[in-house]
Order: C-alpha cells, then structure tokens, then sequence
C-alpha cells in the first residue's frame, strides 16, 4: 500500500470501495504500553495488576520500561487475565479503548496529528499498525450512501479475545479521532455497529456512552460508519513537511517490529542483508531453504506476500539511502534492484504521487 501525504480523495481513489487497508499481521512485538493502559485502567476497577500480569513474563518495573519489546502473546494473556477477573461487565473494550490516547503511540501518534487530510491519516494509520496495540485487522472502504466504513475483523486472533480486541480497538480509533479534533467541534463518528448482539438494555447504554454514537447489534460486520465528506477534511494540526519526516521513523520502526516473528521476518532480514533487492520469491525461497509454494502459503498464512515484503524493504531501505548524499545515484539504484536510475525515479513517483528530480 502507497502511502500519499497531501491532496484531495480524488474520482481514481473513490472508483475503488476500499481505500486503505492493513497490510500487515497482528502478531508482532510492540511496546508495553499498551498492556500497562490496561492494568491501569483494571486497577481503577479494584483489579490488582499481578493478576493481570500472572503467566505473562511481565512484571510490574517491566510495564514502565519504555524501551521494552513483547510479543502480541503476553499482551492476550493479560487480556485473558482481565476478563476472567471482569469480563461480565459491559462494554469492556470500549471502555479501555478510551483509554488509549494519541500520546500512548509515540512517533505513531505524532504521524498522525502531522497528516494533511483524514484520508491521509487512515491511510498512514492502516499502513503503520505494527506501531499500534491493534489485534484487529481493519480496511477503509467507501459505502455507497456518501459515507465510509472502517471495518475490523479479526484473523487468527483466539476466539476467547476476539469480541474484547474488536471493541477495543474500535473504542481507540474514536479516541484518537476524537483528540485529533480536540476543541474544533468536529463530531464526524454517525453510528457503531457489531455482529455481536446485545440484548439488556444496561449493556446497550454501556456501549453508546462509550462510543458517544448510535451502537447498532446484530450487524453483518463489525465497523464505524462515517461521513464521506469528513475524508477531505484538514487536520487541524497538519504539517506536511514534519510528516515525511516522521514516515521515515515510524517505516524504520515498522521493518523492524515485523522482522522479529515468522516467515515473513526472515524473508525480510533476508532481504535487507542482500547486495541488491533484484530477487525473485524463487531465489529467496531456496537461499531460506524452502520450496517456492511452501514459501507462499506460509507468507499467505501470516497474512502477506512476497511481493508485499520486497516492496516494503525497497521503500524503507531507499528513504535511508537518499539520505546518505554521498552515495552515487547508480549504486542506490543497483542496491534497490533497479536497473537504471531513471527506473528508479519512475518508482518513487508512483510510491509519492509527486515527481522526483531525475
């Protein structure tokens, strides 16, 4: 997926429904934040943070240790943790979603304020979602009554957790949408929906304070429903050239969390410790001792494609090396698995939709 800072939804975005997707598995390393929101929030319901924590490997010191990596699989043990201690009140996700402010998400965050337009914004908060605590999978898809869909679904998530990291995750994207706005009057959120059902009238009310919208059950996805409008609407904080910047971050960022688990990490280090990206799915299938088809299914498995990874590591490999001004415009072309460096020029303005000096 391109991400493209700047200008309008234009007719060539709307002639396709869905705008912008999640490109990338859940189950990768992330920050230990997202697991310390949630025992702060438990323990303000009486729910002691060792409990949360039993059979995780986590420690209390360890959730203040911002520089500290885990993997997606302690982060569901203390959800599973949370709803055996609280799981019977209502609106659980939604509840701790709130919680989960723009500032909890570092570069990720700052992104986000920095984008031009809301489009731009989805887009880059699809595309960087390993720097998110998301175990939902979610697409941007334009509905056919002027207003657009953000639906989550969950694939290869436990199905014990899956209704909580739903609401959750939907509960945050508000949040953040919401701060986003802060103080500018902009209410853009026109109704939530779940496939879930609710039927006491508690739990209904629980769900619509925490979202401040119309919650609908019993649907056929689960999903936020905006105006089509609000996708060309600036962002109050929008600065274009502070947002290239941190792209630069947040896709370093981004390779690095997806590096560590699976397939899909080892064809990436694989790629990135290569002399030129020019490699088929063929020779790298054989170099990881793999047969090209097992390859395949295996990166299909985690939710990706070799195509997909190539074109992330180029991408993030040529902001680093454009960087460097000392390197002739012929090795970072060669390097980049292009031909020439007019090939190369061409590349980069279909990733930016600008045009690049040749």
């Amino acid at each position: 997926m391109i991400v493209e800072l700047g200008g309008e939804l234009d007719d060539s975005d709307r002639s396709d429904s869905v705008f912008a997707r999640m490109p990338d598995p859940w189950d990768h390393p992330r920050t230990t934040a997202g697991v310390a929101i949630i025992c702060d929030w438990a323990q303000q319901q009486g729910c002691a943070t060792d409990r949360l924590l039993v059979g995780s490997g986590l420690t209390p010191a360890t959730l203040g240790d911002a520089t500290v990596l885990i993997e997606a699989q302690q982060e569901i043990v203390v959800i599973r943790n949370l709803l055996a201690a609280l799981g019977d009140r209502p609106a659980i996700g939604a509840r701790i979603g709130r919680e989960y402010h723009l500032t909890s998400y570092g570069y990720y965050g700052y992104l986000l304020q920095a984008c031009e337009i809301v489009a731009d914004m989805v887009r880059c908060g699809l595309r960087y979602s390993p720097l998110t605590f998301a175990f939902a999978t979610m697409t941007g898809e334009l509905l056919s009554d002027a207003r657009w869909s953000l639906a989550a679904h969950t694939e290869g998530v436990p199905d014990d957790i899956a209704a909580f990291v739903i609401e959750r995750d939907l509960s945050a994207s508000v949040q953040m949408q919401r701060e986003l706005f802060a103080g500018t009057g902009v209410t853009p959120l026109r109704e939530v929906r779940f496939t879930h059902r609710v039927d006491d009238a508690a739990a209904r009310a629980a769900y619509a304070d925490a979202f401040e919208a119309p919650v609908i059950f019993g649907c056929a996805r689960d999903e936020l429903i905006f105006d089509r409008s609000y996708l060309d609407l600036p962002l109050p904080m929008a600065n274009p050239h502070t947002a290239a910047v941190i792209v630069e971050q947040c896709e370093r960022l981004r390779a690095e969390r997806l590096h560590a688990n699976g397939i899909a990490g080892r064809v990436r280090a694989y790629l990135l410790e290569r002399p030129s990206l020019d490699c088929t799915l063929e020779e790298c299938a054989a170099d990881l001792h793999y047969s090209a088809r097992t390859l395949r299914r295996g990166l299909m498995r985690e939710g990706t494609s070799y195509r997909a990874i190539h074109d992330d590591v180029r991408r993030s490999l040529a902001h680093d090396l454009m960087r460097d001004t000392s390197l002739p415009r012929t090795q970072i072309a060669e390097r980049l698995g292009y031909r020439d460096w007019s090939s190369f020029s061409r590349a980069m303005r279909r990733w930016a939709g600008t045009s690049h000096p040749e």
